[in-house]
């Protein structure tokens, strides 16, 4: 049988192709461009739908955004009703300690004062107690004085003012915190 020859034709000759410029960049672009070409498509087709899958995300977060506002909206009313009874309580508070705590602190200082404290002002807020008194002498002072400070239903008793007067009388102011827990 006869043999079959193959027979290759190449029109461009090789060591030209290699040495010239343009069979440098005519060599690299059949070689390595194609690669380049494949990755740049690739990334244009994952970019192409990855900005289907943000669009998508997009919408599902603005209808999420939407949602959330309509319940805040409807709970804004009840935030409302809830500030408006949150200060009904603190005028009922209010109300309470002085009806239950007042003559609570003014039982304590009846209880606790020696006979012979002349009191001469006594004013009484929701969270402070200040008095204006007279004693006969040092020790009366001091026993009220000591009664106040060791009682848990005040706190930060100071002494404002004392003065002796010649006839061995003591005049004092006394201020005081009123711990309310301690009386209701």
């Amino acid at each position: 049988p006869a043999a079959k020859k193959q027979v290759n034709i190449n029109l461009v000759v090789r060591d030209e192709l290699e040495e010239s410029f343009s069979g440098q960049i005519l060599s690299w672009a059949l070689t390595y461009g194609r690669y380049i070409i494949i990755i740049t498509q690739i990334i244009v087709l994952s970019v192409f739908f990855l900005r289907f899958k943000l669009d998508r995300d997009n919408t599902d977060l603005k209808e999420a955004v939407s949602q959330k506002q309509a319940l805040v909206e409807s709970i804004s009313d009840l935030e409302n009703d809830i500030r408006r009874i949150q200060g009904r309580l603190t005028n009922i508070k209010q109300i309470t300690f002085q009806q239950l705590a007042i003559p609570k602190v003014l039982r304590f200082l009846q209880d606790y004062s020696p006979q012979n404290i002349v009191y001469s002002t006594v004013a009484i807020s929701s969270e402070k107690i200040s008095f204006n008194a007279t004693a006969e002498n040092l020790r009366s002072f001091n026993f009220l004085l000591r009664q106040l400070q060791r009682d848990k239903k005040f706190s930060e008793v100071t002494l404002e003012d004392i003065v002796r007067q010649g006839s061995g009388r003591i005049e004092f102011k006394i201020a005081a915190k009123i711990n309310i827990k301690e009386f209701i």
